[in-house]
């Protein structure tokens, strides 16, 4: 396993960043998400191939619901990235790579979101692009990925 696809440790800053921006409910929010992100990757990875296909609504069943939260990551990172662009970002897609890579999959787009996140200068005033069009609080979306990654996780 590789620092690529292990879910990020919040507190794997960088050394140059300003540690005052790390403290708070910002910080306690990433530290949460990848919590619960160590628990979905590990459920992924540990689930044995006669549970995949297994109904999970309302994504059809547990590989569907595991591809759909991969793709929020992305599109939630992307969105993250571009925050300070005058327009919404060229929204890429995530490929599917099969159900036995799904844990892998969500581990590394997980990180991305994290390092995006932790990447913005002021979490609590950046307003983060969403595949709508529309923009957001990043502490909001990242809340809102929190509720959908804790909500799977009790799912499976």
């Amino acid at each position: 396993m590789t620092s690529r696809t292990k879910p990020a440790d919040a507190n794997d800053a960088d050394s140059g960043a300003d540690p005052s921006l790390r403290q708070g409910p910002a910080q306690a929010l990433a530290q949460a998400l990848a919590a619960e992100l160590t628990r979905v990757v590990e459920a992924y990875r540990r689930m044995p191939h006669s549970k995949f296909g297994l109904r999970l609504e309302p994504h059809g069943d547990r590989a569907q619901a595991g591809y759909w939260l991969a793709t929020q990551f992305t599109l939630l990172a992307q969105g993250m990235e571009n925050w300070d662009s005058p327009k919404a970002p060229r929204w890429r897609e995530l490929p599917v790579l099969g159900a036995f890579a799904l844990g892998d999959q969500i581990a590394v787009v997980g990180n991305d979101l994290l390092a995006a996140f932790q990447a913005l200068k002021d979490p609590r005033e950046a307003l983060v692009w969403t595949p709508g069009g529309g923009r957001v609080p990043a502490e909001k979306a990242m809340a809102a990925m929190l509720d959908s990654t804790t909500a799977l996780r009790k799912a499976l």
